[in-house]
Formats: C-alpha cells, sequence, structure tokens
C-alpha cells in the first residue's frame, strides 16, 4: 500500500500502524516523534497517534511539537 510522508510516497505491508510507515520514511523522524520532539500530523492538521491503522492512501507530515 503506498502512503505519502513529507510529500514522498511510502510502499509498506498492509495491516501497518502510522509508526510503521514513518519508520520506514526515516528512522531518524521516527525516534524524534518517540521521543516527543516531533509528531504526525494528517492533510488536515490533525494529530495522529503511532499506533493507529493505516487504510491506504493517508498523507501524513512529521512537524516539530511546538508547531
Amino acid at each position: 500500500m503506498k502512503i505519502k510522508v513529507n510529500d514522498e510516497i511510502v510502499e509498506i505491508f498492509q495491516g501497518a500502524k502510522v509508526k510503521d510507515v514513518i519508520r520506514s520514511y526515516s528512522n531518524k523522524e521516527y525516534k524524534k516523534v518517540k521521543k516527543g520532539e516531533k509528531i504526525i500530523q494528517d492533510q488536515h492538521g490533525n494529530m495522529v497517534m503511532p499506533n493507529g491503522e493505516l487504510v491506504g492512501d493517508e498523507e501524513f507530515f512529521i512537524v516539530d511539537k511546538d508547531n
């Protein structure tokens, strides 16, 4: 399945969670999310939890927590 992260397409396995696609996009960014330095937002600006389910064709942005 294809998920867009920071305007980059990431291929991920069916049944993956948000944290899996973030880790596939960038392990460095995933670590910042885990530490609470950054958060994950959807295309509407809503915060997304790392354990959230994926259905395909979502779009996420990794942004600074204070943004």
